[in-house]
């Protein structure tokens, strides 16, 4: 599972999400969820740059990475707050916005899985 495909389907999560909250709820809705996607990207890019760092052997130790592991989901509560108050919307579209690396995450686990149990199934 590479990250890139992470990265372009958490893209596609909120473009899609995008598309059919501005076709069923509107604008308004439609830039909740796209807000919260975005916020989902970032916090995906967040924790690659910290599993990288935790990865490599050579890098120094730093501790205030921990910390901001945690403060990484208080910046999201917030931002997600923040975009809910100020577009005046429903919450349920930032909150799935803000669920879109998820969404990319399982779908991908999906498609190893799936790619997996095909290959062993043909004959060699």
């Amino acid at each position: 599972m590479t990250t890139h495909r992470l990265y372009r389907l958490t893209a596609l999560f909120g473009l899609f999400g995008f598309i059919a909250y501005l076709w069923l709820e509107g604008p308004r809705s439609a830039l909740g969820f796209l807000l919260g996607a975005a916020i989902s990207l970032g916090n995906l890019w967040l924790f690659d740059r910290l599993a990288d760092s935790i990865a490599s052997p050579d890098s120094p130790r730093r501790p205030w990475q921990a910390g901001a592991f945690v403060g990484r989901y208080l910046v999201l509560f917030a931002g997600g707050y923040v975009i809910v108050k100020t577009l005046g919307v429903n919450p349920l579209p930032v909150v799935l916005g803000l669920f879109a690396s998820t969404a990319a995450v399982l779908l991908s686990i999906a498609t190893e899985l799936l790619l997996s149990i095909l290959g062993k199934l043909r004959p060699r």
